[in-house]
């Protein structure tokens, strides 16, 4: 009995501990991608910092958009994104399609004849319009495939197998109201890219759903079923360090899972950035309270009356803790605001270096001797003076 016991107790701790590795390397690859997705892919696609959705109020602008959209995916095997890079060779898929209410165009780099006619860039003005006005809709839709940058050489990753991780990206056309087309962005995650490299046998995805259920069923039929047994477990000391172990891999495994679902993402953010300086706070804080603390008791305890002694503790005690929880619910609504809205973090100013301060000063001597040249001897004083200023 105790050595089934046993075996089921580290049976559990090496899935636990399992499920976590596996955890923490997906991990890995999504935590870039986790926050900002939308803005980096919409930066990089679309070629500004507009807010979307976006309003086009031309069909010449709305074509402008779409090859601005389609130069910048194909130019995207040499944009980094954050820790990774867009997979760099035939594994990325350098092509689109174009949905235009039942028909698909496959839109390839360098085939633009098979592209619609409405879309071509040497198409007159007259073609794209006929083309547009036939479309109540239309969607273009890619996909972006990105790796881990690694250190190896392109010859031996080819061999390599690679994690890949996959978003459709999709923009919205829509040619409905009047006067504008209007302009979306939807980007969907999709499964990784199957390892067709090393295996002939493709993956689907209910291979991936049913094994992580079956871990999960397992994983709970244990934690169910330990608590029943704790008079067992109490007794044997063994059994008791395992089971202590297992369940805490269980708790760190459920706070990382946690950490990164789209639904307590911001959450786990807030906790992770918030509680260090919390605890900072705590522990700085510490010291004047245990001395207030022993000052009070040292000097009145023996002469004060017990209960005025008593109430004079409690209501510091009461007031201290008040003050203390007031300033932890202002680090933790920091922390909050700062994850919840990226734009209110604190950048750091960009400085200005002497090669660069020595480069603005040829451009704007260069200037004014073409346009002011009387102007350039006070200029210089001008410039000198600035420089002393700032280095």
């Amino acid at each position: 009995m105790q050595m089934s016991w046993i075996f089921r107790a580290v049976v559990h701790t090496l899935l636990v501990v399992g499920m976590t590795y596996h955890a923490v390397d997906v991990d890995s690859h999504l935590l870039p991608y986790s926050r900002n997705l939308y803005n980096e892919l919409w930066r990089l696609l679309n070629g500004d910092d507009q807010d979307q959705p976006l309003n086009l109020f031309t069909i010449r602008r709305g074509v402008d958009h779409v090859h601005l959209v389609l130069a910048n995916y194909f130019s995207l095997p040499d944009v980094a994104l954050g820790k990774l890079h867009v997979a760099p060779f035939a594994a990325v898929r350098t092509n689109c399609v174009m949905t235009q209410s039942s028909r698909t165009y496959i839109l390839d780099k360098g085939n633009e004849q098979a592209w619609p006619e409405g879309l071509r860039p040497s198409a007159s003005s007259s073609v794209t319009r006929e083309f547009f006005d036939t479309l109540k809709h239309m969607t273009l839709a890619m996909e972006v495939q990105s790796h881990k940058p690694s250190l190896g050489t392109l010859e031996h990753e080819a061999v390599v197998h690679r994690d890949y991780m996959r978003w459709k990206v999709q923009f919205k056309y829509n040619f409905s109201t009047q006067g504008q087309i209007q302009l979306h962005m939807a980007v969907t995650r999709q499964l990784p890219t199957p390892p067709s490299r090393l295996s002939t046998t493709a993956r689907s995805p209910t291979d991936y759903i049913w094994r992580y259920v079956g871990l999960i069923v397992l994983s709970g039929g244990y934690l169910v079923r330990m608590p029943s047994r704790a008079p067992v477990l109490v007794y044997v000391e063994p059994l008791s360090w395992t089971y202590a172990v297992a369940s805490m891999g269980q708790w760190l495994s459920l706070l990382r899972f946690l950490s990164f679902n789209p639904r307590t993402y911001i959450l786990g953010l807030t906790l992770k950035r918030g509680a260090p300086q919390v605890v900072e706070f705590l522990i700085g804080v510490c010291p004047l309270f245990v001395g207030y603390v022993l000052f009070g008791t040292i000097m009145f305890g023996a002469t004060v009356v017990y209960f005025l002694w008593i109430l004079y503790l409690y209501s510091y005690i009461v007031i201290f803790a008040y003050v203390v929880l007031m300033v932890c619910i202002g680090i933790m609504e920091d922390a909050f605001f700062t994850s919840a809205f990226p734009s209110l973090w604190k950048q750091s100013t960009a400085t200005l270096t002497e090669d660069q301060w020595r480069h603005v000063v040829e451009l704007i001597h260069d200037r004014t001797k073409a346009s002011h040249p009387d102007m350039v001897a006070c200029q210089t004083d001008i410039l000198t003076h600035v420089e002393r200023q700032l280095f």
